[in-house]
């Protein structure tokens, strides 16, 4: 029965017509399935990590801060009980970096903090997630500002995002952000054969939601070229 309403939760969060009310929904069962959890804590909070991130990207306003920083919350306990587990360092970076996209100001003293994470989940399992804390990576070095003002880098996130899509091929937002790094460095060619893979890719770390979003982006942008 536990292993049926935790797959239950899980469709939930992969339904492609998601909304907030069906991601709580998820949210409480996984919440009501860990007393009982004993042994098998770790799944459920990694679950719930992913659920508070979940939330926090579809919430308004404040409520985007309260769900990043339950997030957060479970992150760190599985970093207490598990701290060589890929699961608590990687949600723990993208709760962080959701709680700095809230706050850019707050954002600027986190990034120490979200980059440890996310190179600790890399070293631990690169492929988790799909290659998500190379693709989160990867996409830090493209958004940020340069050096001296940031860590903005065009070529190491080139290089971390061809790692994840090495990684996990078929991924969309690997594809994507892959595409955008090398349009930022001038490689045109290169871009637009990446861009074109998003419009045939089978995956997202998001699910259904997550590929179509991916796919509109993509084609936004080669209807500029």
């Amino acid at each position: 029965m536990a292993a049926a309403t935790l797959e239950q939760a899980d469709r939930l969060l992969v339904d492609p017509q998601v909304t907030k009310d069906k991601a709580l929904q998820a949210l409480s069962i996984y919440e009501s399935l860990l007393p009982a959890a004993g042994a098998e804590r770790l799944p459920v909070l990694a679950r719930l990590a992913r659920a508070g991130f979940f939330l926090g990207d579809l919430a308004d306003g404040g409520q985007r801060r309260l769900y990043y920083e339950q997030g957060r919350h479970y992150a760190e306990t599985i970093i207490r009980e598990f701290p060589d587990r890929v699961e608590g360092h990687y949600w723990l970076g993208l709760n962080l970096a959701g709680l700095a996209d809230v706050n850019r100001m707050q954002g600027m003293r986190l990034l120490p903090k979200i980059m440890a994470a996310l190179e600790r989940a890399a070293a631990i399992d690169p492929a988790y997630d799909q290659a998500g804390a190379y693709r989160v990576l990867g996409r830090i070095y493209y958004e940020a500002p340069g050096r001296p003002f940031s860590v903005g880098d065009i070529s190491k996130s080139v290089a971390l995002l061809e790692k994840a899509s090495q990684l996990a091929p078929g991924n969309s937002t690997n594809y994507l952000y892959l595409g955008e790094a090398l349009l930022k460095a001038g490689r045109r060619e290169q871009a637009q054969a990446e861009l074109q893979k998003v419009l045939t890719a089978s995956q997202n770390a998001d699910g259904p939601r997550g590929l179509e979003a991916d796919r509109r982006k993509a084609k936004e942008i080669l209807a500029q070229w």
